[in-house]
């Protein structure tokens, strides 16, 4: 189940990997559309920041994975190899509530919109849950990433931490 969660993890990242890409070439279109033949689109913009906001989301189970978040290791980096392991166990825990709050209140936004038929209000006028519906899902793999990580630090100890941010 745990490399499941991880494939599940590195399908979706590498998804918004090219979400990132096609954001790129739908924003590089809109800006020669509108400043070369004065002819703006009127989907670019709105599909570029709906691929933005599921591509933000959808990556962060991967970075977590691969532990590439930044973080601040001033004090995690004297901390013994015990004490370290507790305290990554806990900050990986807590990911995995506030998930679960983010998922649960998300969830509950993007009904409402779906129940009520909200839109984006713009030209193209999209359904506003489409892209509310990211916070829900995304954060839902991010637990479950996180929940993984935790096992593994837990039973398998100092060489399942991330590495110092300090080379020796």
């Amino acid at each position: 189940m745990l490399r499941v969660i991880d494939a599940v993890s590195r399908t979706v990242g590498t998804v918004a990997g090219w979400a990132y890409f096609a954001t790129a070439l739908m924003l590089g279109y809109e800006v020669v559309m509108r400043y070369v033949f004065i002819a703006p689109t009127i989907w670019a913009e709105e599909l570029a920041r709906m691929l933005l906001v599921w591509a933000t989301f959808g990556g962060a189970a991967i970075l977590l994975h691969r532990r590439q978040h930044i973080t601040i290791t001033l004090l995690t980096d004297h901390l013994s190899p015990r004490v370290r392991q507790v305290q990554e166990v806990f900050v990986l825990l807590f990911i995995v509530a506030l998930a679960a709050v983010i998922v649960y209140d998300g969830t509950g936004i993007a009904y409402d919109s779906f129940h009520r038929g909200r839109t984006t209000g713009s030209m193209l006028d999209l359904p506003a849950w489409w892209s509310q519906a990211s916070l829900p899902v995304c954060f839902a793999l991010l637990g479950l990433q996180a929940l993984v990580e935790a096992l593994r630090v837990a039973v398998g100890g100092a060489e399942n931490l991330p590495r110092g941010s300090v080379e020796h």
